[in-house]
Formats: C-alpha cells, structure tokens, sequence
C-alpha cells in the first residue's frame, strides 16, 4: 500500500475511532459509511475474485435486514450455518443491526447436533450454504418454529434466495421504508447466542451483547498497531474469529480476504499477501514445522540456525537484517511477515521464539467465548512468550483463593463478560460470584501484574498422595524436551499399585512420521518411550506419566483446531482393554 494511502487511510481511521465510545454493533456499522467506496471484504472463488466495498456492503445489509422485517423476522433469533463467506458476515450484520439475535454454529457438528443447538436458541429462521442443504432440511422437519430457510449462495427449490431478498429490500428502501435503517439498539441488547465448542462438557449457550462486541473491538483499536489487510482462516462461528478478526478489521477498514479452504491457505496467503491472521496454536506448529522439514529436505537446516543465531546477535547490536537473511521464509507468505494473533489454547514456547526470530509479529493472550473473547494482551509474544500479558482496556482479572505459588482460579469482570448462558439459569449461577466471572481456568501474576495461565479446573488431577498436578503444565515439559511429539495429553487414570488401585498419570503422546524420518510404528514407539523415560529424570517424581500411549494416528480436533481430551482418552482407554 502507497504510504500516501496509509496515511489517508490512518487519519480516516483515528477519525471513525474518535467519534467517541462504540456502544453497539449498529454504531460499529453506522461508522463505516466514512469509508465508502474502500474495500472491505475480498474473496476468491473458482479463481475468480470478487471484492466488496464498504458501500455495498452497507447496502445490502440494509436490504436483507428490511426484507427480514417484511417477513417478521426482524429481531428474531437467526441461525447461521455456513463455510466462512461474504454472505455469512452479511447476514450476521443484518440480523444484529435490527435487533435480532444471531446464532452461528459449528458447521462440522452432525445434522442431529446442529438442528439441537438451534432448538436450543429458538431459532426462527436459518441462513446456510448449499453444502447444508440437508441439514437444513432436517432441521425443519425436526423444529416447528423455525418458519425460514434462506440459501446463500445457490438459489434451491423450496428455499428462499439470499440474492432475490437483497434485491426485495432494495425496492421496499426505494419505495420508502426506512424503519429497519432506523432500529434504535442498545448496548445490552442481545447480539449472539454462541456455543462453546463442547471439548470438556456439553454446548452452553453464552448470551453475548452488544456492549460486549463493541467493547472487544474498541478495545483492540486501542491497543493494537494499524493493520492493513487480513485473512479469515478461522470458522467466523467461533468467537474469536468473529470478534477479533471480522467485527475489528470492519470497523478500522482493514479489508478482509476470506480464505476458501484450509488446503488452499498457503496458497491463497501468498496471493493476498495479507498484514495480519487471527490463528491458533495449530497453525503456529504447521508454520514451524513446514519451515525447519524443508529446511532439513534441502539441506539447509544446518545454515539456517546459523543465519539465525547472526541475525540475534545483530539485532542486540540495533541491526535487523531479518528481512534479508530469511527472505525465502517470507516470500511463502506474499513477501511479508504477517502478524499473527494466536488464541484459543496454549502455544509452544520455543515456536513463538523461533518464528520472531525469523521476523514474524506474533500476539497473544487469554481469553474464552464468555468475555467475547479478549481478557489479557501480550503484544511481546516473542520477548514473553509464556505470559498472556496485560488486562484487557476495560477489562479486569483476579487470581481467587491463590495458594502458596500464587495459583489460583482467573476471574474476570467488565464490559466485556457474558450476562450468561442462555435458558440455563443454574449454570449461570455457578458461574458467577459478587459480580465476578468464574473461567475455570487457573493462573497466577507476576510483580508487573501480567497474566500466566497454569491449566484449566476441569482438567486438574489430584493424586491419592494430595499432590495437584496441572496436565498443560506436564503437556507443555515434554513438548520441550522432546521436540518431535507433536501432540501430547496428559490425564489421570487408575492402576493396580501394590494390590490396591491407585491414580496415576497417564500420557498419550502423538507423533507425525514425516517429523522423524518415516520410521515405522514400532520404532517410534520404542523411540518415544526412551525419550520419555529420559525426560522423567528431570521432572518432578509426582508429576512423571507412568503410562503411555503413543499412536502416528492425529489426535482429534474440534472444528477451532483444539485437540478434543475426552476422544484421547476414550483411545487410550480402548488401548488398554484389547
């Protein structure tokens, strides 16, 4: 982009934002008028790109929200169940700005599940793609409220037409009605109703306002360099994804390039060159490992360590020669290195380092779908890679009940935590104490005041001896000291000790044969317990597992990329009883 440009584009910016406190999505939407003809949106399907101003866009929000008023859809519950798309964020935007409730779920859910989360949201009407033409269609066998079903992007026997709605609310605006336009919204009124991902219990509703999206957005404008392009590689149901990536590049006028599918990522990176990623640990690992594997391929593994070990010692001296030394590294990525924010679960430490190092801005910090998603901060990922920084602008933190280490339960409150879960009036109870958000999850501060999470309440094992032993912390050791696993999970479990049942912990340990040469399965796993055995001397007795299950199988993940604990353990525990 023309410096001339950035800086049009940097003032036009700092004027939205100066507008004063964003409130609402409606008021996030209102300001991007000053963008007009900007692009906002880029996607490229069947190589054929088409891109969306800010004009258009606002545009036909305005129509399909005033033809879901003539409809009586208008402040309904909306389901949305799409592959990431133009149309999804469209339809979102559509639904909020008039007072509707947006219910976006996880696309790789089975027909029964997604159909029972939408019951479960009273949803009146759904938006989907031709992919879910069934799902839908099971749906409305299955739920007699829902009254509509519109496809996006195909127009289907006995379904309404995305387009054909776009152009009904055009004429209705032409010929004068102008009353969804004018929807008042307030900052506590119902935007989103969005499902946890289920990895360690059942779905929960979180009720999400519009006070809590506007807050998130606000605040990451506030703390974050200018951006100047993203790419959308998340599911946009997740919360992440929505709020830290899409609600916040609209609102700075960061165009957003929709990434097709996860096997084109690469491909489609190098061709939008984008500035930025919202991404999870997942893509962390691939990124490290797509690097050092085809550097140990063509034998330049040995000459990039030592590239790497120069430039650090430049770089101490104030001499970065980074976009120099791995220039090769960066034309994978359009000739850049993007900043990536990376949520979602814990990251390898000597990942983050390492990608720094070659020139990548990497982000991170803590959050949950509950506080929509942001808590902490840290902008000095590569610096502090082990720290998830700072509270978040309006947002507050508290280590409750901390032990002898400073450990403790996270709590969180402020503009950007949940009023609940919705219709489950007993698990919002148990979430909440004096105003205060109960995570789950434990951590502890340093004398700075910055955020370091230990594990999560659920996962915690408590041996027979009373020692607590959180499995992320023992996870992320033998992570580091043996750095060809690629997965690891570690739980309790029970073995006969002296003739009695005692707990113990048990670790499955995944390992991709491409990272150890293509070993077959016995040797890897003869290698893995060795390894594993060497590991334990320098770990804390109580703390060692005892009993391994190592597979060249991928452990299995949720549609956000985290590993799902209770399938792991399920085949471990299949492994024990053949």
């Amino acid at each position: 982009m023309d410096p001339k440009d950035k800086k049009y584009l940097d003032d036009l910016r700092h004027e939205v934002h100066m507008m004063g406190e964003l409130l609402t999505l409606k008021m996030l939407f209102d300001r991007m008028e000053a963008y007009g003809e900007r692009v906002c949106m880029v996607e490229k399907k069947k190589d054929v790109v088409t891109e969306y101003t800010v004009k258009r866009f606002r545009e036909d929000v305005c129509a399909l929200g005033t033809a879901l008023k003539s409809m009586g859809l208008m402040g309904k519950h909306i389901g949305i169940l799409s592959e990431n798309s133009y149309q999804w964020v469209a339809t979102f935007f559509a639904t909020v700005c008039g007072g509707g409730v947006a219910v976006p779920v996880d696309k790789e859910l089975t027909d029964a599940d997604i159909s029972g989360l939408f019951t479960k949201a009273d949803v009146d009407a759904i938006f989907f793609s031709r992919a879910y033409k069934e799902t839908a269609k099971y749906h409305l066998e299955h739920d007699e409220r829902c009254v509509a079903a519109v496809c996006t992007n195909r127009n289907i026997d006995g379904f309404l037409f995305f387009d054909e709605l776009i152009e009904k609310g055009k004429k209705l605006i032409a010929d004068g009605d102008d009353s969804y336009i004018k929807t008042e919204i307030d900052k506590d009124d119902l935007a989103a109703i969005v499902f946890t991902s289920g990895t360690t219990g059942a779905n929960k509703g979180v009720m999400l306002t519009h006070g809590n999206f506007a807050q998130n957005a606000d605040g990451v404008l506030e703390t974050i360099e200018t951006q100047y392009s993203s790419i959308s590689l998340l599911p946009m149901n997740h919360v992440y994804e929505l709020s830290c990536n899409i609600l916040t590049a609209l609102y700075m006028n960061c165009p957003v390039f929709i990434n097709d599918s996860l096997k084109n990522f690469m491909d489609n990176v190098r061709f939008y060159k984008p500035d930025a990623m919202a991404i999870v640990p997942l893509v962390i690992d691939t990124i490290y490992n797509t690097i050092w594997r085809t550097a140990e391929q063509t034998g330049r593994a040995k000459i990039l360590k030592k590239l790497l070990k120069f430039s650090n010692a430049m770089r101490k001296i104030g001499i970065d020669l980074r976009p120099v030394l791995f220039k090769t590294i960066s034309d994978k990525f359009g000739g850049k290195f993007p900043t990536m924010s990376c949520g979602g679960a814990p990251t390898r430490v000597e990942y983050i380092t390492c990608l720094s190092d070659f020139g990548f801005t990497i982000y991170n910090g803590y959050g949950l779908t509950e506080s929509s998603p942001t808590v902490t901060l840290n902008l000095e990922a590569g610096k502090y890679p082990d720290c998830a920084g700072y509270a978040f602008p309006k947002a507050k933190f508290m280590i409750h009940d901390p032990d002898e280490k400073g450990v403790g339960e996270v709590w969180i409150k402020g503009e950007n935590v949940t009023k609940g879960y919705y219709k489950d009036e007993a698990a919002t109870a148990a979430s909440f104490e004096d105003g205060w958000f109960k995570t789950g999850d434990y951590g502890r501060t340093d004398e700075l005041g910055r955020l370091y999470i230990v594990g999560r309440k659920k996962n915690l094992i408590i041996l027979d001896n009373g020692k607590n032993v959180f499995p992320e912390e023992v996870e992320s050791y033998y992570m580091e000291a043996v750095s060809y696993l690629h997965d690891v999970v570690v739980f309790e479990t029970e073995q006969e000790v002296g003739g009695r049942m005692q707990k113990i912990i048990a670790g499955a340990f995944y390992v991709s044969p491409e990272d150890v040469g293509n070993k077959s399965e016995e040797e890897i796993k003869k290698m893995v317990e060795k390894d594993i055995l060497e590991a334990n001397k320098e770990l804390t007795f109580y703390k060692r597992v005892q009993d391994t299950y190592i597979t060249t199988q991928e452990f299995e993940i949720n549609s956000t990329r985290k590993v799902i604990r209770s399938k792991v353990i399920e085949r471990y525990n299949a492994s024990k009883n053949k």
